[in-house]
């Protein structure tokens, strides 16, 4: 199971030391989440930033990593300037870059941006349709975009074609995915709540399989509720049990966030790296 992370942090220090223990400790993927407005659910240094542009300075801090925007509401982007960042960032991590893309969560967005919510899931195929031509150079037009003949956006992805494409979201947008042949990234659940949507997805001719969770690492009682769903909470035994209970229903590739604040985020990187995932490679070892 590959394990990346969200530096997220309340200030600029504190995600930075956040990033040095994840790396310090082995973990080769940030992730990065997709907010546009201030609200209380994105402090600044925990998804109020620009991703794409938090992703590349991150790429520049530490070389050779990978980096992921997990997930890009693409009913929300202009799609040839998406297109243009994502095959930048893609050029300068050598290809090491994820575009994960959804529809979107989030209805005051919407309203701020003067686009329809309810629209938003019929419009998604004919952006995805729309964003593969722009990497590939390819003409293309439709209700929403309109890509020209006889130009091409610069600079083309590493490989010429496209950045590493996934699809994040619920069911709806799942079968896009399997459809279109693309990974899919998974909403926070339990594994129990996990299974039946794994099921579905390996049984339908789905690939590799990621998840977005939250995790914190103690041995307080606290609750699993989170702004993005179920929280993986515990023991780094408990932590690492429920991160192999994953890995054992086909999850391959997960975005943990480990809090919103310095001390809780950088205390739960620092314990994930020292005690959960020398544990998880234990229990993972056979599959």
């Amino acid at each position: 199971m590959r394990i990346g992370i969200s530096p997220f942090a309340s200030t600029r220090d504190g995600s930075a030391a956040v990033a040095d223990v994840a790396i310090a400790g082995g973990i080769d993927t940030f992730w990065l989440g997709e907010g546009l407005l201030e609200m209380p659910a994105f402090p600044v240094w925990s998804g109020g930033m620009e991703p794409l542009t938090w992703l590349a300075y991150l790429a520049g801090q530490h070389p050779g990593i990978r980096v992921g925007l997990g997930a890009s509401v693409l009913p929300l982007r202009d799609v040839q300037w998406l297109a243009k960042q994502s095959a930048t960032l893609d050029q300068l991590t050598a290809g090491n870059h994820v575009l994960a893309l959804a529809p979107g969560f989030w209805a005051s967005e919407f309203a701020y941006r003067g686009v329809d919510f309810e629209s938003r899931g019929a419009a998604l195929d004919g952006l995805l349709d729309a964003l593969v031509a722009a990497f590939a150079g390819e003409p293309y037009a439709s209700a929403h975009v309109r890509l020209a003949d006889g130009a091409r956006l610069s600079p083309r992805p590493h490989n010429g074609v496209a950045p590493q494409l996934w699809l994040a979201g619920g069911a709806a947008t799942m079968r896009r995915a399997q459809e279109r042949g693309w990974p899919f990234q998974a909403r926070g659940a339990s594994p129990a709540e996990l299974a039946p949507t794994t099921r579905t997805w390996f049984e339908g001719g789905g690939g590799l399989l990621g998840l977005r969770v939250a995790v914190r690492v103690t041995d307080e009682p606290t609750s699993s509720a989170h702004l993005s769903g179920y929280a993986v909470t515990g023991s780094p035994v408990e932590v690492a049990q429920t991160l192999a209970d994953y890995a054992a229903l086909g999850v391959c590739d997960v975005s943990l966030i480990p809090g919103h604040d310095d001390e809780a985020s950088l205390a739960t990187t620092k314990a994930l790296v020292d005690e959960v995932l020398p544990r998880l490679a234990d229990l993972t070892a056979g599959l």
